[in-house]
C-alpha cells in the first residue's frame, strides 16, 4: 500500500543519513545503522539490495557487517534454510543487537512468505506438509497461520481445506464470478504489512536520538578541528 511504500521511504532515507553521517564522522556505529537500514529493507520485503549503494558496498566485508550481508543474499534468494543457519548460529553475533532479536520473528514471517507465493504460483492445490516442508519443516499450523495472513492481505485467493489439509487456490475464473470468501476490502491489523510497518516506524524512532548524536559528535569535531588551527 501507498502508506507502507511512504513510510519505508522515509524509515530508509533516516537510516541511509544516519549511516553516512556517523561514516563522515568516522564514527563505528554506522555499522549500527547500515544493519538497520539492511533490517529495513528485508521487512518491506524490497528487491533493492541496500549494500548496492556505493556508500554501504564499501563496508559489505566489514567483520561486522559480512553476516548481514550473507543474510540479505539469503533473503533476496529466497534461501529460508541459509537465512535461519545465520540467525541460529548468529554468524557475526549478529543476534547481539537488540532490535535484531526483537525483529527476527517478523524478518522470518516475511522470507516464508516469500517463498510460500514463489512455490505455490503453478497450483491450484498443495498439501499444508507440503508447504511447511519447503519453509524448512515448520509446524504446520504455522503454515496455517501465514496463508490466513496472505488471504486476510489479499494477497492469495484461496481457502484452507483444514480437513484434507490442503490448500485451494480459487481460479481465476472463480475470483471474477464474485465469491466473497475471496475478497478482502482493507488490510487487518494483524496484516504482514501492519505488523512489518510497525516494526520499520519503530526502528525509525530508535535512530531518531541517534541522528541527534550525530550531529553532537560531527559539532565538536569541527569545534576541536578550529580550536587546534587557532592555537
Amino acid at each position: 500500500c501507498r502508506l507502507s511504500q511512504r513510510n519505508f521511504n522515509e524509515a530508509s532515507q533516516a537510516f541511509f543519513q544516519a549511516f553516512k553521517s556517523y561514516d563522515e564522522a568516522g564514527d563505528r556505529s554506522r555499522l549500527r545503522c547500515l544493519k538497520y537500514l539492511v533490517m529495513a529493507s528485508m521487512l518491506h520485503a524490497s528487491s533493492i539490495n541496500p549494500f548496492d549503494s556505493h556508500e554501504a558496498r564499501a563496508h559489505r566485508d566489514d567483520p561486522e557487517i559480512v553476516a548481514m550481508t550473507n543474510l540479505v543474499q539469503a533473503f533476496h534468494n529466497d534461501d529460508i534454510r541459509k537465512f535461519e543457519q545465520i540467525l541460529k548460529k548468529n554468524e557475526g553475533r549478529i543476534m547481539d543487537d537488540e532490535f535484531v532479536r526483537e525483529h527476527v520473528a517478523d524478518l522470518l514471517r516475511t522470507i516464508r512468505t516469500q517463498v510460500i507465493m514463489r512455490n505455490i504460483g503453478p497450483y491450484t492445490r498443495i498439501r499444508l506438509a507440503r508447504i511447511a516442508r519447503d519453509l524448512n519443516d515448520i509446524p504446520v499450523e504455522d503454515v496455517e497461520s501465514l496463508l490466513v495472513s496472505l488471504i486476510l492481505d489479499g494477497k492469495l485467493n484461496g481457502h484452507i481445506d483444514q480437513v484434507n489439509g490442503i490448500l485451494v487456490k480459487k481460479t481465476q475464473e472463480t475470483s471474477n464470478g464474485g465469491d466473497k470468501d475471496g475478497k478482502n476490502p482493507a488490510l487487518g491489523d494483524g496484516s504482514v504489512e501492519s505488523r512489518n510497518l510497525a516494526s520499520i516506524t519503530q526502528l525509525t524512532s530508535a535512530l531518531e536520538h541517534l541522528t541527534v548524536m550525530v550531529s553532537k559528535v560531527s559539532s565538536n569535531s569541527t569545534s576541536s578541528f578550529h580550536q587546534q588551527v587557532l592555537q
